[in-house]
């Protein structure tokens, strides 16, 4: 899994959010302090938590399809080979 990163991060530099009142792409004060209360974080682990889900969502989910290319015939083997082979036999049903 990659990420793009900057090449001198911002580790400790401040980000001020100015609070709305809650519609579809902003967020009030207090929903900040009712998921902090439910989850048991401070306002500042609930905003990083939110922000790496959302980063998990977009960025990761668009790096990672890349990585998964179509099977080749050997692979397909290998899983058929190692799929568990049924055993016994169907005697009747339980459907009328």
């Amino acid at each position: 899994m990659t990420v793009a990163t900057v090449t001198k991060p911002d580790v400790r530099k401040p980000l001020v959010v100015n609070f709305k009142e809650d519609t579809l792409t902003t967020v009030s004060r207090a929903t900040v302090r009712t998921l902090s209360d439910r989850l048991g974080f401070n306002d500042t682990q609930t905003v990083l938590y939110a922000l790496a889900r959302l980063r998990d969502e977009v960025i990761v989910a668009e790096v990672d399809s890349d990585d998964f290319k179509p099977l080749t015939k050997k692979q397909h083997a290998v899983i058929a080979h190692a799929e568990p082979k049924t055993r016994g036999r169907v005697i009747g049903t339980l459907l009328p």
